[in-house]
């Protein structure tokens, strides 16, 4: 069962349901065997444009995004890797116009590149560089009406507290925004909100004396994902099954607000044994004792009373739905909910899905995202949503 609360005046909240449906997905759409041409998948990005049919593969490791139908026809591909007019270094993320127009987010150069709907080069807006914020460069995300929101960058061995540093680990980041002043200025970055990132990332002491810093198998951080002019906030800290949504825009306003209540699930031995297991498995051809990277593994684990409710960061879909992965199990298939945005009464939506999709966007109608093969190879994938009752 899931309720779903409203947050209104100060603490109260209203419950407004539960889902009366739960969806299943059938296969539909999946191609990548063999992309064509100068075309290449590494660890693709699926993004969708519903309105023209088309599926967009947003590609990091060769710097390129290509456009598709559905069923895997290639219609044009942009992007190499470099600094000028169509080029890149580090792309971040891929924003569709309601016009079928695109840009693309350059993280490492600051600035955007824009496309017409059948991808020509429009030109690329430059933002802010070398901002920084008590000492961290920042890493600003969509231009809107000349602000920016951001965060900080913090190396995981500072927000570890790692042994031989001075200072205590890092467990908050600001969502910070900076202004175009109008004068070819940028004001300093000024926070808008505060995320609790503790319990993010773990140390562990290999039994040959080798440090790693990992992510935390039952961490709880706060998570955020950008779209032009709004940030989207997941918090699971609250309370047992509890995942807060919020949305703010540039000027730090709260425009948007949910609360969902799952089912609490304890965090048992059984469950922490079988998470060490998968953790001594992938250490094991190094030759060390099992014994003794299982007793690695567990100091400095974080062990909650329940299991966090949600896996983040969540993900902002064409359909204007947040979708979120939760730590709950159906069978073999794993349970998300996807939430209407912006929207402060709708039933979300819940949905199986197999464990191994990695779910990147979705329609009305498919859930989009990325597969690997017994060969390790990418395939996009999308799995027609089909509702069952019950």
């Amino acid at each position: 069962m899931l309720s779903v609360c409203v947050a209104c005046d100060g603490d109260r909240s209203t419950t407004i349901g539960h889902p009366s449906l739960t969806w299943v997905t059938e296969a539909d759409y999946r191609f990548g065997d063999s992309p064509p041409g100068e075309v290449f998948f590494g660890t693709p990005s699926v993004r969708a444009d519903p309105t023209r049919g088309r599926i967009f593969a947003v590609d990091r490791p060769y710097h390129q995004v290509s456009a598709w139908t559905p069923d895997g026809a290639l219609l044009f591909h942009v992007g190499r890797e470099g600094e000028g007019p169509g080029e890149f270094i580090d792309i971040g993320f891929l924003h569709i116009e309601a016009d079928g127009a695109f840009a693309i987010l350059d993280t490492r150069q600051g600035r955007s590149t824009s496309y017409t709907a059948s991808g020509e080069l429009v030109g690329t807006t430059q933002g802010p560089l070398g901002v920084s914020h008590q000492g961290l460069s920042v890493e600003l995300n969509w231009a809107f009406k000349g602000s920016y929101l951001g965060t900080p960058i913090i190396p995981s061995i500072l927000e570890s507290g790692w042994e031989g540093l001075a200072g205590e680990p890092v467990t908050r980041k600001p969502v910070v925004r900076v202004r175009d002043l109008g004068d070819g200025r940028w004001s300093n970055p000024e926070p808008v909100l505060w995320l609790d990132i503790s319990n993010r990332v773990h140390i562990i002491t290999l039994p040959n004396g080798r440090q790693v810093i990992t992510s935390q198998w039952f961490g709880d951080p706060d998570h955020v994902r950008f779209e032009p002019g709004a940030a989207v906030v997941m918090r699971s800290k609250s309370s047992p099954g509890t995942v807060e949504l919020t949305e703010v825009d540039v000027s730090g306003d709260t425009v948007w607000h949910r609360r969902l209540e799952l089912p609490p699930r304890r965090l048992t031995s059984a469950i922490m044994a079988e998470a060490a297991e998968r953790f001594v498995a992938q250490r094991a051809s190094g030759g060390a004792p099992a014994t003794q990277l299982r007793q690695a593994y567990y100091d400095g684990l974080y062990q909650p009373e329940y299991v966090p409710p949600a896996e983040g960061p969540p993900v902002l879909t064409a359909s204007r739905e947040v979708w979120i992965r939760t730590s709950e199990l159906q069978d073999t298939l794993r349970v998300y909910y996807a939430v209407p945005r912006g929207d402060p009464t709708g039933s979300p939506r819940r949905v199986l899905l197999p464990e191994s999709l990695w779910v990147t966007d979705a329609t009305e109608t498919h859930v989009w995202g990325v597969q690997w093969d017994s060969l390790d190879r990418p395939h996009v994938v999308g799995r027609r949503l089909v509702a069952s009752p019950g």
